[in-house]
C-alpha cells in the first residue's frame, strides 16, 4: 500500500513463537551482557534526558528510538541538541551561503525515517501502552520491546558492520500470527534538493533519488523484507540492496564488534569505570569514518565534519585501546590533504583548516573567532606522532607521519613565531581556548602546542637521520619558547593578557601536549589551582554549574602527568555523572539546565584516555602502571598498548602483584623499557624477545 509520504512494506504471516533467544550467539543473535542498559516508558512519551540509541559504522549513522525505528516527528528533531535521522557520511548539502543552525556550511542530506507498523485483526495498534528499549555496546544494537493491550512486538535494529545497511528483526512471542499484519513504513521528506520516486519490487520496494548538494547525488534506497526462523527481517540499503540472510549478517556484525574490543581488555572492581570505557570506546568506532574521525555524524554534531583538535583526542583515546587501524585514519588524512595544506602557505609550511570535509577544502565553520586559532596544527602534528609512536612504525614515520609533522613544525616557525633582538622568542597573538575569546598575547596552550610539534620534528628528524640544520633550530626555539610562557603568583596563566584566571587551557603543559616532567613547579600549581576552581570554567561554552566530561578527562589526564594519580578516580566518577539514558557522554549535560550534545565524540576519547592511563601510562621516559589506581582495588587487571610500541598485561590479585608480561611489536630493535610498579618500585627490563614475563 503505497502512501504520500512513505512505502508501507507488508509482513509475511509468521509462524508461532516464544520471546527471541538472547542468550546465544553462535548464530549471530545477539546476547545481552550485564552492561546493557534498559530505559522504559509508557505510550509515546519520553522520559527526562531520553536521546535515541546512536547506531552507526562509520558510513552509515542513525538514530533508533524505542519504537524500534527512526522518528520524524519535528518536535524531537532538535531535543537536547541532537538530529534525528539517517546520515550517510560525505553526502551533504552545499552552496553559497548556505548555512544549518550550528553554522557549518555543508549540511549533511537526512535520508529520511522509518516506522515500524502492526495491526491485530484489522485494528492498527498505535501507541503502546508501555515500551522498553535496550542498548548494549558490545552487541551494538537496540532492543525494543512494545506492549500494545495483549500484544507484544520485540524489535531488534542494528547497522552492517561494512555496508550502507540497516536491519529490522521483528517478532510477536506467544502470538497466532495469522491475526497479526505488521510492516515497516519508511518516509522521504522531498524537496527542491532531495527527491525521487518509489518503484515496487518483488519483495518490498525503492526510492530512486536525486539530492542537489556539493554534487549531485543520485542513489537508491531499497527496503527489502524476508521471513527467517519465525520472524520478519527488513534490510534498508542505501546503495547495492543486501541480498544475504540475517542470520548471516548478524553474524558478521557480531564478528566485527567482537574484533574491535578483543584488541585490548580491562578488568576493574568498579561497574561504572568499566561502563564508561566500553561506551566511550563504541562511540569511538561509530565516528570512525573512512576519512578521518569527525565529533559526531548527525547536522547537530557539525555533519562530520573534521577538527584537528577534536581528532588528536579521538586518537589517543584510540591508542591507548588498541585501535590503531581506526586511529590510523585521522594521520592517513592528513597525509593525504598534506599538498592541499602546504597550498595554502605557498610552500613555507602546512596550514589545516579549523574544520575540514572528507576533501580538505575551505573551511566549513562559519565566521568567529575560532577561525583564529592556531593550536589545531599541534594537534595534527601530535596525532601523527602518536599514531607513528604506539604502532612502533619507522616505515610510517618516515614516509606519512614526518612530512606532516615537519609541515606543522615549518607552520609555527615561518608564520607564528616571533624572534627579538635580546634572543627571546614568543608565539604571535592569536585565539587560544574559545571561552578566551579575542586574541591573547603569548597564550599559554598554543605556545605549549608549538613547543611539543618543535620537539616533536626534531626527534622524528633525528631518528630518522634528515634535515639535521632544521632540527637543531627547532629545539633551539622551543628552548626559547618555554622562557615566554606567562607566569602570576608561581603558576603558569592563560594568557599575557588574560583576566579569566581559570582556564583548562593551564593544563596544557602535562595534557594534551605534554612538555613538561613530573613535578614542574608553575605546572603543577596550574593544575592544583584548575582542580580547586575548575568549576568557574569547567565548561566549554559559558553555561553550567560543573565540570563538563571533556574537562574532566583532562584534568585526569593532567593529575596523572602530575604525579597526582589519586585525584583521577574522582574525576572519572564526575565525568560518569553527567552521561546520559545510556552512558552516553554529552558535551554538557546538567539535566535541563544546562546541556549540549549526547554522544559527542571527544568527551568520550578524552575519558577513554584517562581511564586507560590511571593503569597504564608512559610519560618522562618511564611506563607507570597503576598510578591512578585506588588503594582500595585489591584485584584488577588489564592488556593495553604502551606508547613505545609495547603491549603490557598486568594483572593484581589480593593486592599483590601476579602477573606481567610484556610484548615489543619490534622484538629485534632491543630496548630498555624502565616500569613503575604500583607500589613505587622501579625496575628495567630488557626487550630482547616477542615476549618477555617478568611475574
Amino acid at each position: 500500500m503505497k502512501r504520500k509520504s512513505g512505502f508501507f512494506v507488508p509482513l509475511f504471516v509468521l509462524a508461532v513463537m516464544g520471546v527471541p533467544c538472547l542468550v546465544t550467539a553462535t548464530d549471530g543473535t545477539p546476547t545481552l551482557h550485564p552492561g546493557g542498559i534498559t530505559v522504559c516508558g509508557e505510550g509515546t512519551d519520553e522520559p527526562a534526558g531520553y536521546v535515541p540509541v546512536m547506531l552507526s559504522n562509520g558510513s552509515l549513522c542513525m538514530t533508533a528510538d524505542f519504537l524500534g525505528g527512526v522518528p520524524s516527528d519535528a518536535t524531537r528533531k532538535r531535543k537536547y541538541d541532537i538530529t534525528r535521522g539517517i546520515f550517510l557520511v560525505g553526502k551533504r548539502f552545499g552552496g553559497q551561503g548556505f548555512q544549518s543552525p550550528h553554522g557549518i556550511q555543508v549540511e549533511a542530506f537526512n535520508f529520511g525515517s522509518f516506522a515500524l507498523k502492526v495491526s491485530v485483526d484489522g485494528k492498527r495498534c498505535c501507541a503502546p501502552d508501555r515500551w522498553s528499549q535496550t542498548f548494549d555496546p558490545l552487541i551494538a544494537r537496540s532492543i525494543t520491546t512494545n506492549v500494545f493491550g495483549n500484544v507484544t512486538r520485540v524489535a531488534e535494529t542494528f547497522v552492517a558492520p561494512d555496508e550502507d545497511t540497516i536491519i529490522v528483526r521483528q517478532t510477536f512471542p506467544g502470538m497466532d500470527m495469522s491475526r497479526i499484519d505488521a510492516g515497516l513504513n519508511y518516509i522521504i521528506h522531498n524537496s527542491e534538493r532531495f527527491h525521487g520516486k518509489w518503484t515496487t519490487l518483488p519483495d518490498g520496494c525503492a526510492f530512486d533519488y536525486t539530492a542537489l548538494g556539493l554534487s549531485t547525488y543520485k542513489g537508491r534506497i531499497t527496503v527489502r523484507h524476508a521471513k527467517e526462523d519465525g520472524a520478519f527481517v527488513s534490510f534498508i540499503s542505501f546503495g547495492k540492496p543486501y541480498r544475504g540472510t540475517y542470520a548471516d549478517i548478524s553474524a558478521k556484525h557480531a564478528a566485527s564488534w567482537n574484533k574491535y574490543y578483543s584488541v585490548s581488555e580491562v578488568n576493574v572492581p568498579d561497574a561504572e569505570i568499566m561502563r564508561m570505557r566500553r561506551v566511550a570506546e563504541y562511540q569511538l568506532k561509530c565516528c570512525t569514518t573512512k576519512w578521518s574521525i569527525p565529533p559526531g555524524i548527525p547536522p547537530s554534531h557539525w555533519s562530520a565534519g573534521i577538527f584537528a583538535f577534536d581528532e588528536m583526542y579521538a586518537v589517543q583515546g584510540l591508542l591507548s585501546a588498541g585501535h590503531f587501524d581506526e586511529a590510523r585514519r585521522a594521520s592517513d588524512y592528513r597525509f593525504r590533504t598534506l599538498g592541499t595544506a602546504k597550498n595554502r602557505l605557498s610552500g613555507t609550511g602546512a596550514k589545516w583548516v579549523w574544520i575540514s570535509m572528507e576533501t580538505n577544502p575551505d573551511d566549513c565553520a562559519k565566521n568567529g573567532f575560532w577561525l583564529e586559532h592556531i593550536f589545531h596544527m599541534s594537534a595534527v602534528a601530535r596525532s601523527c606522532r602518536l599514531v607513528a609512536s604506539y604502532t612502533d612504525d619507522l616505515d610510517y614515520l618516515r614516509a606519512k607521519a614526518y612530512p606532516v609533522i615537519r609541515e606543522c613544525a615549518r607552520f609555527f616557525r615561518n608564520h607564528c613565531i616571533y624572534d627579538m633582538p635580546d634572543g627571546s622568542s614568543f608565539v604571535c597573538k592569536c585565539t587560544d581556548l574559545e571561552r578566551l575569546r579575542a586574541g591573547r598575547e603569548r597564550p599559554f596552550m598554543t605556545t605549549c602546542g608549538a613547543i611539543d610539534t618543535l620537539r616533536t620534528a626534531a626527534d622524528a628528524a633525528d631518528l630518522l637521520g634528515v634535515d639535521a640544520k632544521d632540527s637543531a633550530d627547532w629545539r633551539m626555539t622551543a628552548d626559547r619558547l618555554l622562557k615566554s610562557l606567562p607566569v602570576k603568583d608561581g603558576r603558569f596563566v592563560p594568557a599575557a593578557n588574560s583576566m579569566d584566571a581559570v582556564s583548562m587551557g593551564t593544563l596544557a603543559g602535562y595534557f594534551p601536549f605534554p612538555i613538561f616532567p613530573k613535578g614542574h613547579k608553575e605546572q603543577t600549581a596550574a593544575v592544583d589551582y584548575f582542580l580547586e576552581h575548575g568549576a568557574a570554567g569547567g565548561n566549554m561554552y559559558s553555561t553550567g554549574k560543573k565540570i563538563c566530561p571533556w574537562y574532566c578527562g583532562t584534568m585526569a589526564m593532567a593529575a596523572l602527568r602530575a604525579g597526582l594519580g589519586e585525584k583521577a578516580i574522582a574525576l572519572m566518577k564526575n565525568a560518569g555523572a553527567s552521561s546520559g539514558v545510556w552512558g552516553e557522554y554529552w558535551e554538557i549535560n546538567e539535566g535541563e539546565k544546562a546541556w549540549f550534545r549526547p554522544w559527542f565524540l571527544t568527551s568520550a576519547a578524552n575519558c577513554l584516555s584517562a581511564i586507560n592511563s590511571m593503569l597504564l601510562m608512559e610519560a618522562d621516559g618511564e611506563c607507570r602502571i597503576g598510578s591512578g589506581v585506588p588503594k582500595d582495588w585489591k584485584d584488577w587487571s588489564f592488556r593495553l598498548p604502551a606508547e613505545s610500541g609495547c603491549e603490557v598485561e598486568f594483572a593484581m590479585k589480593g593486592g599483590n602483584a601476579a602477573k606481567l608480561v610484556l610484548r615489543p611489536r619490534h622484538p629485534d630493535r632491543l630496548r630498555t623499557m624502565k616500569l613503575v610498579m604500583p607500589d613505587g618500585r622501579r625496575m628495567e627490563v630488557v626487550l630482547d624477545k616477542p615476549e618477555v614475563r617478568v611475574l
